[in-house]
């Protein structure tokens, strides 16, 4: 299986392909990943991981398009891209001024052709991620991580998880993170007729 571990940082694992931009923690490969393309062949990858780091690069839509794009080239047909990134409602996310982009799990479902498809009969009122963007994934799990606070209010009895679900729609801090798998749907074959 190959596998790239894409913005490793000091995170490197055996058995992938450990790539990023910063020398200092001696990558397998050395990349900018906002310069394009990318040095890697198409469909290279079964499983790309990108830990914390999309929410760092794609400032304006023209490069996160390139991101997305190039994401999707280097995935085989049925590759999953493993996504880790702050919550927007976490003082996390907020706190580093590096980051330029924020998710939701709604964003990864826009980026599915199936879904917009869905959305285009019906005439509803959501961006074509997937046509604006020109890839297509299949969203395979989406799962909140909660903050450790809230991990230990639940330990004690504090609240339960319907609780925890409820808090996480309308406080902040209650969820750190999100960690989202989608599977690119090759090959890509455009709007429907």
């Amino acid at each position: 299986m190959a596998k790239l571990n894409l913005g490793c940082g000091f995170d490197k694992r055996e058995g992938w392909i450990n790539a990023d931009g910063f020398k200092e923690c001696e990558p397998d490969v050395l990349m900018d990943i906002e310069t394009f393309p990318w040095p890697f062949e198409d469909d290279q990858f079964d499983h790309v991981l990108m830990k914390h780091v999309l929410e760092h690069v794609g400032a304006t839509l023209a490069d996160f398009r390139a991101v997305m794009r190039e994401l999707y080239r280097v995935l085989k047909p049925g590759g999953v891209l493993e996504i880790h990134v702050p919550h927007f409602r976490h003082d996390t996310y907020w706190s580093d001024p590096t980051h330029v982009r924020a998710f939701t799990p709604l964003t990864f479902e826009m980026m599915s052709k199936a879904k917009n498809d869905d959305w285009i009969a019906r005439r509803a009122n959501y961006t074509m991620l997937a046509y604006a963007l020109g890839v297509d994934f299949e969203v395979v799990s989406m799962v909140q991580v909660y903050d450790n606070a809230w991990v230990e209010k639940e330990r004690q009895g504090e609240i339960d998880r319907a609780g925890l679900r409820k808090a996480a729609n309308e406080i902040w801090n209650v969820v750190k993170e999100l960690h989202i798998q989608v599977r690119a749907v090759k090959p890509w074959s455009g709007p429907a007729a």
